[in-house]
């Protein structure tokens, strides 16, 4: 028997059989079986012993493909348009609220295209978030912030969505005023700025969150 092995028996006979031992020792024993042979028996810094430490210790990397870091820059730039549109879409769409018909042709003409553009955000990003969340899976380096900053916009995703379908035409709008409600919630409004609110968070989730 090697020194290699020699030192293996040992720790297994000095070490008690409970059942954390057990799952330490277990790996390195089976990693020990299947050493090449013809290893160098030098003393502790044997060869022996560095294959199974190699073998049972070190971490295994995980390789990210060429298309995880195309995706990530597409979901990075796309997120840097978000917050300014919010302020469009919000400035606009109280014009339109406190006016109506009446408001002025900027806001009737920027409020609409605001919205798709933020569906067309959105979108992108959830396609490309969600297909980065599942390759990068296995990776545990900021993996709780990952799915924290994912949580908050698939809320703010439906949000949104809810929003859109509630969303009064300009003939509402002129009801409401004349009914003397200028301005003010509807459903609309309130989905539509919580989702915001939740969207906002979610994206400062991955630049103030510096842990796991």
């Amino acid at each position: 028997m090697g020194f290699p092995a020699a030192i293996l028996a040992q720790a297994l006979v000095s070490l008690a059989p409970t059942l954390e031992n057990t799952s330490i020792l277990a790996p390195a024993a089976a990693a020990f079986a299947k050493a090449p042979s013809g290893l160098d028996p030098v003393f502790p810094e044997s060869q022996g012993m560095r294959w199974i430490l190699a073998d049972t210790v070190r971490p295994r990397a995980v390789t990210l493909s060429d298309g995880y870091y195309t995706r990530l820059d597409i979901h990075r730039y796309a997120g840097y348009a978000m917050l300014p549109l919010f302020a469009i879409e919000y400035f606009a769409g109280q014009k339109l609220l406190e006016e109506g018909s009446a408001a002025p042709l900027w806001a009737d003409k920027v409020h609409k295209p605001a919205a798709y553009l933020v569906a067309g955000v959105f979108t992108l990003n959830t396609v490309t978030g969600l297909w980065n969340l599942a390759e990068a899976s296995k990776v545990e380096e900021g993996k709780k912030r990952r799915w924290v900053h994912a949580i908050f916009m698939l809320v703010a995703d439906a949000g949104f969505i809810y929003g859109a379908s509630v969303a009064p035409s300009t003939a509402q709008i002129d009801a409401r005023i004349a009914n003397g409600r200028r301005g003010g919630w509807t459903k609309h409004k309130i989905a539509t700025v919580a989702s915001m609110g939740v969207a906002t968070a979610g994206y400062l989730v991955m630049y103030l969150w510096k842990g796991e």
